[in-house]
């Protein structure tokens, strides 16, 4: 299979909320891909609305727009480039402690009513989007209450146990 990314070049992405506040500037090679990656990884991700991809022809001619967009542009959450730029303060960290209550409470809370069957197995990113919270925070919430007995850990999700006899 042929590479679909032209050679050499690279895109500048930003990923906005719903309110156009823009939330991070990246540059990849392959920025569908990358994305992907975000999905999963940065807890702020479900707030990501939209986002905008060009293509460069150079990774270094990316770079320097990267630089120039966060400088310029302010994205919420580019940590690395923030350092030394003149900002007041590090970037900011996404504070996910209120995602993280309402996945433990709605989980709780379906788990009390059996609403999910002995067996059924739960992941990070359809748990995220019922809650309304990243897949990573979902994923690290469902190990909280594996830890405390409610959900059985397996090795990418978790299982709903069945009642003790």
């Amino acid at each position: 299979m042929s590479n679909p990314y032209p050679s050499g070049r690279n895109a500048l992405y930003r990923l906005y909320d719903a309110t156009d506040v823009l939330l991070y500037v990246g540059v990849s090679r392959y920025p569908n891909e990358r994305l992907k990656e975000h999905s999963s990884d940065k807890t702020w991700w479900h707030h990501v609305a939209r986002h905008e991809i060009a293509w460069l022809d150079s990774r270094r001619e990316a770079l320097a727009a990267e630089d120039t967009a966060i400088e310029k542009e302010r994205p919420l959450y580019n940590g690395y480039h923030h350092l030394g730029k003149g900002w007041p303060q590090k970037a900011l960290k996404y504070d996910d402690s209120a995602d993280r209550a309402r996945v433990a409470e709605g989980v709780r809370s379906a788990l009390k009513r059996g609403d999910y069957l002995p067996g059924t197995l739960l992941q990070g990113a359809p748990v995220g989007r019922q809650y309304n919270a990243s897949p990573s925070t979902a994923h690290s919430v469902l190990g909280d209450l594996a830890k405390e007995g409610l959900l059985v850990k397996r090795v990418q999700h978790f299982m709903v146990p069945n009642p003790s006899a």
